[in-house]
């Protein structure tokens, strides 16, 4: 918590790797409680967005490299 008493925001990479561990799908309870009182949802839709993308591509490229 900050000074002004609301829960400290976690950053870029504290979000980016609850959504990985999301896409996983494996998650400790105790850390599931911690990122739900610290993530920001914006953030995690747009992490989420980006990572779904990232996954998509990397599939499309290995496809391609298998057929080739």
């Amino acid at each position: 918590m900050n000074a002004h008493g609301t829960p400290r925001r976690a950053g870029f990479w504290p979000t980016l790797r609850a959504v990985l561990w999301s896409f996983f799908g494996v998650r400790r309870r105790q850390a599931y409680m911690e990122d739900a009182g610290s993530l920001n949802p914006l953030a995690v839709v747009v992490a989420g967005v980006l990572a779904g993308a990232a996954f998509v591509i990397l599939i499309v490229i290995a496809v391609q490299v298998v057929l080739a």
